[in-house]
C-alpha cells in the first residue's frame, strides 16, 4: 500500500469512528461501566430552558434530529471507507466529499446554536472541528504524495523492538486503568456520608464518577438517617470549589430540627 492510500484510509477511519462513537454517546448517555458518556438530554433541556422553552418536547425533538444527522454522517464516511477498501478511488472521492459537506453543514448548525444559547466554549470547539474538516479534505484530495512511495511492512529489528516495547506499555497501562475502574466505579454509586461543617449544615464531597443517581441515593440516605431534621434547601458548590469540574461535586444540605 502506498503512502497516499494509507493517509486517505487514516482520515476515513478517524471520521468514521468519530461520528460512530458520537451516535453511541447518544444511545448510552451518562456514566456506565468503562464508559463516561454525556447526558445530552439534560444539556438540551438546559439550553432550551434558558430560552424560556421548558417543554421537554423541544429538547427531545432537537436531540433526535441531531442524532439522526450524526448517523447520516457516520454512514457517509463508512461508505467512503468501504469504497476505498475496494480500490475504487473515484467513488471514494464522491462519498468523502458528501461526508465532508454534511459534516461542515452540521458543525455550522452547531455553531449557530452555540451563539443562540450563549455557549462560547462549544462555539470554539465546533469552529475548530469545522477547520479540521476542511484540512482533512485538502489533505485527502489535494496534497501531492507520490503513488510510487510504497511503505514497506517487512519487519526490522528496530520495528520489532518498538512493537514489543509498545505492547508491554499498552498492557501495563490497560491493567492499571482496569484496576482503577474496578476500584472506583462502585464508589460512584454508593451514598456519600455527609459531615456537619456548621450547625445544621452538612457537606457532601462526591467521589470520582459520581452522577445524579449518587446524588439521589445520598440525599435519600441522609433523610432516612436523620428523621429528626427537616431539609430546608440543597446547595451545590460553584465551579470554583469543584476540583475536577464534571467529575467532582460539592453538595451542601441546610437543615433545621423538626418542631
Amino acid at each position: 500500500m502506498n503512502e497516499r492510500k494509507i493517509l486517505r484510509a487514516a482520515i476515513l477511519v478517524f471520521w468514521t469512528l468519530f461520528w460512530g462513537l458520537s451516535v453511541v454517546d447518544k444511545v448510552i448517555p451518562d456514566v456506565q461501566f468503562l464508559w463516561v458518556g454525556k447526558d445530552f438530554f439534560a444539556l438540551f433541556i438546559k439550553f432550551f430552558g434558558s430560552l424560556g422553552l421548558k417543554d421537554p418536547l423541544f429538547a427531545t425533538t432537537a436531540l433526535a434530529g441531531v442524532s439522526a444527522l450524526e448517523a447520516v454522517n457516520f454512514s457517509l464516511y463508512l461508505v467512503a471507507l468501504l469504497s476505498l477498501r475496494k480500490g475504487n478511488e473515484a467513488i471514494t472521492d464522491t462519498w468523502f466529499f458528501r461526508a465532508i459537506l454534511a459534516s461542515v453543514t452540521l458543525f455550522s448548525l452547531f455553531s449557530i446554536a452555540d451563539q443562540v444559547f450563549g455557549d462560547r466554549f462549544q462555539l470554539l470547539e465546533h469552529g475548530l472541528f469545522w477547520i479540521v474538516l476542511i484540512a482533512s479534505w485538502i489533505v485527502f484530495k489535494h496534497v501531492p504524495i507520490s503513488d510510487e512511495g510504497l511503505v514497506s511492512w517487512s519487519p526490522t529489528k528496530p520495528a520489532i523492538l518498538a512493537i514489543a516495547i509498545g505492547a508491554v506499555l499498552t498492557a501495563l497501562t490497560s491493567i492499571s486503568i482496569w484496576n482503577f475502574s474496578n476500584q472506583t466505579f462502585a464508589q460512584g454509586r454508593a451514598p456519600v456520608e455527609g459531615k456537619e461543617v456548621v450547625s445544621g449544615i452538612y457537606k457532601f464531597d462526591f467521589p470520582f464518577l459520581a452522577d445524579k443517581l449518587t446524588w439521589e441515593t445520598t440525599v435519600n440516605a441522609f433523610m432516612e438517617a436523620h428523621p429528626e431534621l427537616t431539609t430546608q434547601y440543597i446547595y451545590t458548590g460553584p465551579s470554583e470549589l469543584n476540583s475536577k469540574k464534571k467529575t467532582h461535586l460539592l453538595l451542601y444540605v441546610f437543615t433545621e430540627p423538626k418542631p
